[in-house]
């Protein structure tokens, strides 16, 4: 298999017979670069009188598994967000955990009991609609209902 070599955006394009038929190794593609960026370097320090940093990289340890690997780099990624976030958070004290808990606690069985009231008395009131002889109880209850409804509505129509 033939290896293609590859030219960044900010290299001029240098294309010779030689250079197209040579297969060139990273190490060799690492040392030609460094090369031309030492000597641009150098005459940029001559045209300016000024030192210039080296812009030639330190060798970079080498990636551990977990970088290298992308689906678990998301993972690890992910749970160093989640303990990130978990150190921001401001945790109630003992008191206000309490507090806050007897109120949800209240609230849930208020609503528990409610809604049980509610489906006991419309099981019973379904019962007395198809039963044969409390047939008008059921028509008495609706009409209670709606006159009950309809009051709530049009008082509470305006307020909100």
């Amino acid at each position: 298999m033939a290896r293609t070599r590859t030219r960044s955006l900010d290299q001029p394009e240098e294309t010779t017979e030689r250079d197209e038929a040579e297969v060139l190794s990273d190490s060799r593609r690492r040392r030609r670069r460094d090369a031309a960026v030492e000597s641009t370097a150098q005459s940029s320090v001559a045209r300016q009188d000024r030192s210039v940093p080296s812009t030639r990289q330190t060798k970079q340890p080498r990636p551990s598994l977990v970088s290298r690997i992308p689906v678990v780099r998301n993972i690890v990624a992910y749970f160093r967000g989640v303990a990130s976030e978990i150190k921001k958070v401001t945790w109630p004290d003992r008191d206000e955990t309490l507090r806050l808990t007897t109120v949800v606690l209240g609230v849930t069985i208020a609503f528990a009991v409610v809604l049980g009231l509610l489906d006991t008395f419309l099981a019973w009131w379904f019962h007395q609609a198809f039963s044969p002889d409390s047939e008008t109880t059921f028509l008495v209850i609706a009409a209670v209902a709606l006159v009950v409804g309809g009051g709530a509505y049009a008082f509470l129509r305006d307020r909100v």
